[in-house]
């Protein structure tokens, strides 16, 4: 069963299955009970696509599940074309750069207590992802770190950076956050998601946060 990824009042932990390019895998991470799929529309990724495709396999995805669209400082023609949907910003974008998109926003950052009390302030912001400080490299921060926080940030945390089937659980018990995000996980090779991972990965997430 699906979590809300636009009600922030639904139990638990949300799961965001980053990096898809084709429908098969998109049928896949839907099965296995992804909240939100991440397409990498920045460039000099190995799960770039072009913003057609990513425009199409949106439009394939069942309400349920929400598609989000990664940049990196895009051009605002490419932003204007994403929009009115959920978007990634992971690069040097400011919040002045935020505030011109006409849509939902998820912040990306590397994990910075500084940059989680920065942007958890900007009220353009609707979720917060802290993530390694090379994203998409599947090198981990240390995610006890977020334990130093004085206290969660208002707005919906995610974890990224490093995850995969074998410590999700792990991290869910000691962080408890709004979501997780996966790419590196479960993939094969670089780009190549693995069908068997991201099944493993859903299914280690819905046992973290069975009862």
């Amino acid at each position: 069963m699906n979590c809300s990824w636009t009600d922030t009042r639904d139990p638990g932990t949300r799961i965001k299955i980053c990096g898809l390019r084709d429908i098969e895998m998109i049928e896949v991470a839907v099965e296995a009970g992804a909240d939100a799929v991440g397409f990498v529309l920045a460039q000099d990724s190995p799960r770039t696509i072009s913003i057609e495709d990513a425009l199409a396999l949106a439009s394939a995805l069942p309400s349920s599940v929400v598609p989000i669209g990664v940049v990196v400082d895009d051009d605002p023609a490419l932003l204007a074309r994403w929009a009115p949907r959920w978007i990634q910003f992971h690069g040097q974008e400011d919040e002045a750069s935020l505030s011109t998109y006409e849509g939902p926003i998820v912040r990306g950052f590397s994990f910075d207590l500084e940059a989680v009390a920065r942007w958890d302030q900007c009220d353009d912001v609707e979720r917060l992802l802290v993530d390694a400080a090379s994203p998409g490299s599947g090198m981990a921060f240390d995610h006890a770190a977020l334990e130093s926080l004085e206290s969660m940030p208002a707005t919906p945390l995610i974890v990224a950076g490093g995850l995969d089937p074998t410590n999700v659980r792990s991290i869910i018990k000691q962080v408890d956050p709004w979501g997780v995000d996966v790419s590196t996980g479960v993939e094969s090779a670089p780009g190549t998601k693995d069908p068997g991972l991201i099944r493993a990965f859903c299914d280690a997430v819905r046992e973290a946060v069975s009862p």
